[in-house]
């Protein structure tokens, strides 16, 4: 067990691998960004927690906190009792580039 403050972190080192490798995918060159379509949100979690959202909006806020309107994007949070190597979080991302 982790506290939502600890599962926000988790969020947002997902969101920074993704974002390391939108850069390694885009050679570095942020103009061929166009957009974060949309997130994919899952928490390790027992089956009475219902805070999904809290712990994912971790990465939701840095996107738009780094990308501003390009970072934002729909999105959705879901508990599972397992995820694999019993990580706390993982996050996908579907990016539009130009």
């Amino acid at each position: 067990n982790i506290s939502i403050e600890d599962g926000i972190r988790a969020a947002e080192l997902c969101c920074i691998n993704i974002i390391a490798a939108l850069k390694q995918g885009t050679n570095g060159n942020w103009d061929q960004l166009d957009s974060f379509v949309k997130l994919g949100g899952f928490v390790n979690s027992p089956d009475d927690f219902t805070d999904h959202p809290k712990i994912i909006n971790g990465a939701s806020d840095l996107l738009v906190k780094i990308f501003g309107d390009q970072g934002r994007h729909a999105r959705f949070a879901v508990g599972s009792n397992s995820l694999p190597m019993n990580i706390s979080v993982e996050i996908d991302a579907i990016i539009k580039i130009k």
